[in-house]
């Protein structure tokens, strides 16, 4: 007789890369996934920001996650998606060399980083999974605190400039 385990609960995961490296976010934390636009570059905007897209009539900032976690780019990766994800009312575009797959993840499949390997601001780090190959990790991030609350009110600042210069044109 076989005993399933309702008490465990399956999250979704959408797997993309960095520079070769896998990661998976939430996939609650995740709006829509698209192919990369154009950019438009924003003046004086931080560097982590790549540019703004128009999605839909709405002004998006776009951040390059290489630049954010400090992961050097692939330069031969040409095709590029753009996650779309709200943060705290804030929509934001999170841009990544490919997105994989969605993988279904087991609470009891998630490891805690060790805190040896964490800097003390890391706390986007939720967890540490195996893929199917064993060998290779995924890092699981959570988006909500990729940027921090003053970085997340300069992309709010990015935004509204944005729009209102959208507007006056």
């Amino acid at each position: 007789m076989q005993i399933e385990n309702f008490g465990s609960q399956r999250e979704q995961y959408i797997v993309f890369q960095l520079a070769k490296k896998k990661f998976g976010v939430s996939i609650t934390q995740t709006r829509e996934i698209i192919s990369a636009k154009e950019l438009t570059y924003v003046p004086d905007s931080p560097d982590f920001v790549k540019g703004i897209i128009n999605l839909r009539g709405a002004v998006v900032p776009v951040i390059d996650l290489h630049l954010r976690l400090d992961i050097e780019a692939d330069k031969g990766q040409q095709s590029k998606k753009i996650i779309i994800i709200e943060l705290d009312s804030l929509t934001a575009g999170m841009l990544v060399d490919d997105v994989e797959e969605i993988k279904g993840l087991m609470k009891e499949e998630i490891s805690i980083l060790p805190k040896i390997a964490k800097k003390i601001d890391s706390n986007y780090i939720e967890g540490v999974a195996r893929t199917e190959a064993e060998e290779e990790l995924l890092l699981l991030l959570d988006l909500n605190n990729v940027l921090t609350k003053q970085q997340k009110e300069t992309l709010r600042s990015v935004e509204e400039e944005s729009t209102a210069q959208e507007v006056q044109n």
